[in-house]
């Protein structure tokens, strides 16, 4: 990755280990806790140190150069160019931070990882997110009935994707 990709709100970096406790203060907020899988300080220094596969990326605003959320960006080694963006969590919401993300992502992984195709899951219950990556030109591919456990309760997730085709349909 590029040392920096930015539009003119927003830029992501890499995540550094001075960034962890903004990082698990946003993850664990109430606002964010619904809608995630809490990571442990160790997983977040593991994925920061040594995961090639994985990117962990934090998220500044320029105006006053504050952190406003992170995201995990998982498969860059995947052999058949499908990246997923893993995991985002904004302590900043309603702002356009999260979209301007999702924009940025989306050029980066078609057109500087030459992926195929790029995916998420989201909990049914999230749909503010939905809404955004619907917006953003995501798909629905299925729902996965209590796929996964959040605060000790089974939620079921939605799959989403964006392939490369129509990435490049939006440009036109």
């Amino acid at each position: 990755m590029k040392e920096v990709i930015e539009n003119n709100v927003i830029f992501i970096k890499k995540t550094e280990e001075r960034d962890l406790p903004y990082i698990l203060t946003t993850e664990s907020h109430h606002d964010n806790m619904p809608y995630i899988i809490n990571w442990t300080l160790e997983e977040h220094e593991k994925a920061i140190r040594s995961d090639t596969n994985l990117l962990h990326l934090i998220v500044i605003e320029k105006k006053e150069n504050k952190p406003v959320g992170y995201l995990l960006i998982n498969g860059l080694n995947n052999p058949n160019q499908s990246i997923e963006l893993k995991r985002t969590a904004f302590s900043a919401k309603g702002k356009g931070y999260g979209r301007n993300m999702l924009k940025l992502m989306k050029e980066w992984v078609f057109t500087e990882k030459g992926a195929n195709r790029f995916w998420l899951d989201v909990v049914d219950h999230n749909t503010r997110a939905k809404t955004l990556y619907e917006s953003e030109g995501f798909v629905v591919e299925g729902l996965q009935r209590e796929a996964v456990i959040i605060n000790e309760q089974f939620k079921s997730i939605y799959l989403m994707s964006m392939l490369k085709k129509d990435y490049l349909k939006t440009l036109e």
